[in-house]
């Protein structure tokens, strides 16, 4: 099993004695559930704050670690969150650039170079500065550009209804069609990037449909991850009601690769407008929405001109593919697409191919608490257990005790051997969802 001596050599290099792999069968710090036909193992423990995850060519599992840097061969306590290998490149985010380190996969280690800023310029004083990183290919596989998420600078930012702004949206950041023979090579700067979707409030993770073949010539499609605003604290919203709304959502985004662009940019709605989780959590407190159905746009009323007609509109407001529950908090999307290697347990079965998984990192102002689990969204979208359109495949056991010692998945990322990995943050742990049931 390559994994995980390989990501204990990969912590020998910077954390020998910090990180520590665990054998199978060592508890989680705290009791998950595990849906059935599925098994969960802690794989690295007493790692800080893990977030993003990403295997390089070789398979080694490369993990962000907040405020300290990437496992296990620099650091840098600027990283954040998002993270991208590329052949010998392995691109990182800080609050206010991307920056990227030349790297060897079969050393495991980045060069004697100082690292370089890819991306510049970067919203750095927001309430969210966790920039999300996607590489976008070609259909032979050859980066094209790298695709960055940015969050609002507040809680709810009247800003992030421009797409100037450079808040709450997604820019695609177009890679030089010549490699220049200097070292570093020019910064590409954030306020010339293609804005793809805006008026996403956190756009904490995103992903390509697992299919480029099927995507019409010039364009692409992005799943998107987003988590609501807190609404608590808004004139005419109660407490009962903000329990329970809004929906955290999976956006989908079309947009164009081509140059100029030939795809308008749309707005998800954010400030203003929202999607209703349960109309029905406050029926005295906020009447208006009894009986609207899950998923329902509506304005928050923020002034005159965006009420609810004009959320209403998808040529202002584009609505959501689907509705999570409230305060999920939803961090990464990934589909499983299985490798030629993935043929057996431990690898999912090929049923599950071309279906989404989602970490929720779980509420920190809901009650009960919700979340704090990996959850499976099949595609095409429709409904899966208990009227829900996802099902949880881990989940923290005692959620009712959450957010303490829980849980709280983040990163994803599929081996080759057709395993889910996952970090958590809060517990410090990285854990591995395999099929089947291990018993060594």
């Amino acid at each position: 099993m390559k994994f995980l001596p390989t990501l204990l050599g990969l912590a020998g290099l910077a954390r020998l004695g910090v990180a520590t792999f665990q054998p199978s069968g060592v508890p989680f710090m705290s009791p998950v559930t595990v849906a059935a036909g599925f098994s969960a193992n802690v794989a690295f423990s007493n790692l800080t704050a893990p977030r993003g995850v990403a295997f390089d060519a070789e398979q080694n599992l490369l993990v962000v670690e907040r405020g300290y840097g990437v496992t296990a061969f620099t650091r840098n306590p600027d990283l954040t969150h998002g993270i991208e290998v590329d052949g010998k490149t392995l691109y990182v985010s800080t609050a206010k650039a991307v920056i990227a380190y030349e790297y060897d996969p079969s050393t495991k280690s980045v060069s004697g170079l100082p690292p370089y800023i890819v991306v510049d310029g970067l919203p750095a004083d927001g309430v969210l500065t966790t920039h999300t990183l996607l590489l976008e290919k070609n259909s032979a596989g050859v980066k094209t550009a790298l695709l960055v998420g940015a969050g609002p600078l507040t809680n709810i930012d009247l800003t992030a209804r421009d797409p100037a702004s450079g808040r709450s949206q997604i820019r695609r950041m177009v890679f030089p069609q010549i490699s220049l023979p200097i070292y570093p090579p020019p910064a590409l700067l954030w306020a010339n990037g293609q804005v793809v979707a805006y008026g996403i409030r956190n756009p904490a993770g995103f992903a390509h449909g697992v299919d480029i073949s099927l995507e019409p010539a010039g364009t692409r499609s992005l799943y998107v991850v987003e988590n609501g605003a807190s609404i608590n604290s808004l004139s005419g919203i109660t407490p009962f009601f903000a329990n329970d709304n809004p929906s955290d959502e999976l956006e989908l985004v079309k947009y164009s690769t081509s140059s100029p662009s030939t795809i308008k940019p749309k707005s998800y709605g954010f400030p203003d407008c929202t999607s209703l989780w349960n109309g029905d959590a406050d029926p005295a407190g906020v009447p208006q929405y009894v009986g609207f159905p899950r998923g329902s746009q509506i304005s928050l009323n923020l002034d005159f001109l965006h009420d609810a007609g004009w959320c209403k509109d998808p040529a202002n407001n584009q609505p959501p593919s689907l509705n999570f529950q409230a305060h999920s908090a939803p961090l990464d999307i990934k589909f499983y697409t299985p490798s030629g290697s993935a043929t057996k347990v431990p690898s999912f079965p090929s049923t599950l191919s071309g279906d989404a998984f989602v970490s929720f990192h779980g509420s920190f102002d809901r009650t009960p608490p919700t979340g704090y689990g990996v959850v499976h969204v099949r595609f095409p979208l429709g409904l899966s257990s208990a009227g829900l359109p996802y099902s949880f495949l881990v989940q923290a056991t005692d959620i009712k005790y959450c957010p303490e010692k829980c849980i709280r998945p983040v990163g994803l990322a599929f081996g080759k051997d057709g395993r889910l990995y996952v970090t958590s943050d809060a517990t410090g742990e990285l854990f591995v969802i395999e099929a089947g049931y291990r018993t060594n």
